[in-house]
């Protein structure tokens, strides 16, 4: 090799050594970089928690973008209606198809943007809203019913396009934009009745979906204001005043419709998720099925005035869905051994309702009459057929009867105070006392296994103690009546007084021999009580007047008492 070639040679590896000193040289920087980040900690949970917290402003900016050429759209749509170029109603249209494609775009995002199909949700409200409201309100080129209808129809839409994907988010803001819209036109339009069946139909809506399981938690809003909207046009017809001016007519058999279609939603709704589906009744299926009742039931009979045929037919569908409760009940879930909580409150409904429809269709006597029947009937075949619930709601009738046709009054009048024996009083008082005893009697034959529960014993106590009120009052009356009669003296007199409380005094003692039998071991339990009333009686009444001799009689009965009924105890606890 020659000189020239070595030195050719030594002058390239100088350049190449060059060239690698400069690429060193400019990597050093980076280098440090990286070998400092190797050395720094990682991030602890908490701080990466944070950290997936922050938006990502990549992803939000374009979603914000978006919705507002959405609202610029809407804009644009407002400029043309102006200008005249369309007719108002063209422009109206293609407005609600364009918000109708904004919800449509949103239940069409991916499951995994959720921020993006919340704004796209609300940019849809917000376009079809305003436009709604100004088409009704402020140009009138939408009537209230139709206003109504592409409320309702809007809002349907919004659950469906949900439904496939279950987006909760859609739901909730197309269900909120409904009600607040309808609510909002009901106020600017002054016309209730559309809108009040907007709220009944988004309320149906909502009640089929929870049917099927979706959207649970926005039942509540829907039935408050469906609830709300039928009170108000129920309130405006009837009210003293009358409906204002400034509103629209309510006619009433639409109203009545109104009322009739909120109770039917609900009521199908529980059959269709209690019996059908299984499911159990849920606190806000009991509450508002009470609520739905009252207000359809009572704001019905607020408009019978006006048409004879509401009442009779209010309460024979009141009797029809108690017979219907009482069958579901006892054949339906009592077949399938449930007595949980679907089973109380179907019963619960079943008395209630049959309660509220005797009312309806009959005055406080026959309404006794057919209440008493029922108290027997319901006794009768609760001890026949072991049914405690059927017991107990024969007592619940047998009260209720009672207090309708005034017994209880009246024997409270006769053992309280000096009320005289006249008029229907006894007529009262002898079916009463009836009625209770053949219950007590009824109750007294049940089947052994009713006996082991408190629940029983209590009941056959109340029972007791309700037959003895009857009793007793009857007796203090009868014989009042007896020496009113004998002697035409005041109900007031001083010997009355003496009478009646010796009546309760010797019926105790009775109730202390009577007792001792192992049937009617519950009347002993009265005897106390009477004793207390008697004492009752001596301070009240017995002490108060000058005639000594009465006053005499009543102590020596009531003494005598006192000494012979421990003595009576002891004996039949001995036998």
């Amino acid at each position: 090799m020659s000189q020239a070639d070595l030195d050719e040679l030594r002058q390239q590896v100088r350049d190449l050594t060059n060239r690698i000193s400069r690429l060193e040289e400019a990597l050093a920087p980076r280098a440090a970089l990286l070998g400092a980040q190797e050395m720094d900690p990682p991030a602890s949970p908490e701080e990466a928690d944070i950290l997936s917290q922050v938006p990502d402003t990549t992803s939000i900016l374009p979603v914000l973008g978006a919705s507002l050429l959405g609202l610029a759209g809407a804009y644009l749509l407002r400029a043309i209606a102006e200008s005249g170029a369309f007719p108002s109603r063209v422009v109206f249209t293609m407005g609600t198809l364009y918000a109708v494609g904004w919800l449509l775009w949103a239940a069409r995002v991916p499951m995994k943007r959720r921020l993006a199909t919340t704004l796209y949700s609300l940019t849809s409200v917000l376009i079809f809203s305003p436009l709604l409201w100004e088409s009704t309100v402020r140009f009138h080129m939408v009537t209230a019913w139709e206003a109504s209808t592409i409320l309702t129809a809007f809002t349907l839409i919004g659950l469906a396009v949900s439904w496939r994907r279950d987006l909760l988010i859609v739901a909730t803001i197309t269900i909120l934009a409904g009600m607040a819209t309808a609510g909002a036109l009901l106020i600017a339009t002054h016309d209730v009745l559309p809108f009040t069946f907007a709220f009944l139909a988004i309320a149906a809506a909502v009640e089929v979906c929870a049917c099927l399981n979706h959207w649970l938690g926005e039942r509540w809003l829907a039935a408050m204001t469906a609830n709300l909207s039928v009170l108000l046009a129920t309130w405006l017809v009837t009210n003293s005043h009358g409906l204002p001016e400034v509103y629209a007519p309510i006619p009433a058999a639409a109203l009545f419709a109104a009322q009739i279609a909120l109770l039917s939603i609900y009521l199908s709704s529980v059959i269709v998720r209690t019996l059908l589906r299984g499911l159990t009744f849920t606190n806000f299926e009991t509450a508002q099925c009470a609520l739905a009742f009252l207000v359809g039931v009572g704001g019905a009979l607020s408009l019978s005035a006006g048409d004879a045929r509401i009442t009779p037919a209010l309460g024979s569908f009141a009797l029809v869905c108690g017979a219907g409760c009482y069958a579901i009940s006892f054949i339906v879930l009592e077949r399938h051994g449930s007595h949980g909580r679907n089973f109380y409150t179907y019963s619960t409904f079943g008395i209630l309702l049959v309660v509220v429809g005797c009312r309806i269709l009959s005055n406080d006597g026959a309404a006794g009459i057919i209440l008493s029947l029922l108290a027997l009937v319901c006794i009768g075949m609760g001890g026949l057929w072991s049914r405690l619930t059927l017991e107990v709601h024969g007592g619940i009738y047998l009260f209720l009867a009672l207090a309708l046709s005034g017994a209880l009054r009246q024997a409270a009048g006769f053992l309280l105070g000096t009320a005289p024996w006249s008029g229907s009083a006894h007529a009262a008082l002898w079916m009463g006392a009836g009625v209770t005893g053949a219950c007590y009697l009824l109750a007294a034959r049940s089947l052994p296994s009713l006996n082991t529960g408190w629940v029983f014993r209590a009941f056959r106590l109340a029972l007791v103690g309700v037959l003895v009120w009857e009793v007793v009052g009857l007796a203090a009356g009868g014989l009042t009546g007896i020496y009113h009669g004998l002697f035409g003296v005041a109900a007031a007199d001083p010997f009355c007084v003496t009478i009646r409380t010796g009546t309760v005094t010797c019926v105790a003692v009775i109730l202390a021999l009577v007792g001792s039998r192992p049937n009617f071991r519950d009347l002993a339990r009265m005897v106390y009580p009477l004793m207390l009333l008697g004492a009752y009686r001596l301070i009240a009444d017995d002490m108060h007047h000058d005639r000594k001799a009465a006053l005499f009689l009543s102590l020596l009965l009531y003494g005598a008492a006192l000494m012979a009924i421990p003595h009576l105890r002891r004996v039949q606890t001995n036998t």
